[in-house]
């Protein structure tokens, strides 16, 4: 069986990770951070905030639609 690599499957997007909180923003769409469930909308080059004065890690839960 030929093995193939998730990079070539149709539709496959490798979710994204924002750098912990004090860093820019990498994509503009609704992060969640790892303390918080509600995602917020963070646009890209922002500075990734602090989650209650804390520290924290955000993931990319959907990308914004950016098109006009």
């Amino acid at each position: 069986m030929k093995k193939r690599s998730l990079a070539t499957l149709s539709g496959y997007r490798p979710r994204t990770a924002a750098a912990p909180t004090g860093h820019h923003c990498p994509q503009t769409g609704w992060w969640q951070a790892d303390e918080d469930l509600t995602p917020r909308l963070i646009a890209q080059g922002d500075v990734m905030p602090a989650i209650n004065g804390q520290p924290t890690h955000w993931t990319l839960c959907h990308e914004a639609n950016t098109r006009k």
